[in-house]
Parts: structure tokens; sequence; C-alpha cells
């Protein structure tokens, strides 16, 4: 019996570290592509992931010297979510928009590295919410961690927030918007 119970705690205790190295790795940002040679490491800060390719894009750092390689498609031409429309399927998936108060979505991208500096919050002319140079959305973060960059109809844009629609469907964004 002690040999039975100490092969259940080893095997438990193999689980648990199995399961903790997961999601070290899933919050730090490593994605696997298709192609053996496309296995991208990417930082917590800039992450580029393209979920219906399995490509994604990848920020080198050295001292001095930024290399940024984009594999990603940045030409949509169908439609583009707007107010009239409601929702409408883009390059990532269904997309929807939503208008509330960014305040405490801004401060937690800032609490996790997205300066003011480098990502200021501002709403577009056409109202989208903007975190820097991209789109605020919200999405599932199982399959689309905080921070991770995808494609909308709108432009490039950047995970910052989830909602319950997450659960219904996992590939939906839903783009902040000032629209009301």
């Amino acid at each position: 019996m002690k040999y039975f119970n100490r092969k259940i705690r080893n095997a438990i205790f193999m689980l648990v570290v199995c399961l903790v190295a997961f999601i070290g790795f899933s919050k730090a940002g490593i994605f696997f592509s298709q192609e053996e040679t496309d296995v991208v490491t990417i930082s917590a800060t800039e992450k580029k992931f393209d979920p219906n390719n399995y490509v994604a894009a990848m920020k080198t750092y050295a001292e001095s010297t930024t290399t940024t390689t984009t594999t990603t498609n940045n030409n949509w031409n169908g439609d583009v979510l707007s107010k009239s429309k409601g929702a409408i399927v883009g390059p990532s998936g269904k997309e929807t928009y939503y208008n509330l108060n960014m305040s405490s979505v801004v401060r937690t991208m800032r609490n996790i590295g997205y300066s003011e500096e480098e990502y200021p919050y501002w709403v577009r002319e056409d109202g989208v919410k903007m975190l820097g140079k991209y789109v605020m959305v919200a999405a599932n973060y199982d399959i689309r961690p905080k921070g991770t960059i995808i494609q909308s109809s709108l432009g490039e844009a950047i995970v910052c927030d989830t909602g319950g629609f997450a659960k219904r469907n996992a590939t939906q964004i839903d783009i902040a918007v000032s629209w009301r």
C-alpha cells in the first residue's frame, strides 16, 4: 500500500509540474506554428499571433538592437465593423463592439508593462478606442492572452479585455468604441 501511495503522489506531483510549466509558457507568449522551423518565442509585452494560420511574429531583444519580423497579413478586403452593421465576420473571427469606460482596462495594461509613452490611450476619429497604434479588443484569454496582437476589420488590434461572449464563441472579438 505504501508503494502505491508513493506512485500516486509522484504522479500528482508530475501533473502539477507539467501544469505549472504549461501555464508559465503560455503566459510568456510561446506559440507553436504548423511548420517545424517556425517555432516562435514572443515576449510577454509584444505578442503577435494569428490563430487562423498559426503564424506568429517575433520580436528579438538585444542590448541596443530590436529586430521585428512580421508574418501576419495586414490586408483585409471584407466587411468593416460599424455601428450600423453591429456584427461582422472579420479576419480573426466574429467581431462585435462595446462602449464602456476603459480606465480600469488601461490601468491593467499599464501594470503589465504597456507604458503611457509607447502605448497612449486615445480615441480614433471614427470612434475606435486605441492603445498606441492598436485597436483595443476583448477576446477569449484561453486562445488570445492579454497583449496578443491580432487582425481586426478596423486594423491591427491588441487584446486588453475579455467578456462573457468568450465562452459562447471562443474566436469572437469585441472591439472597444465610443459609438452610442
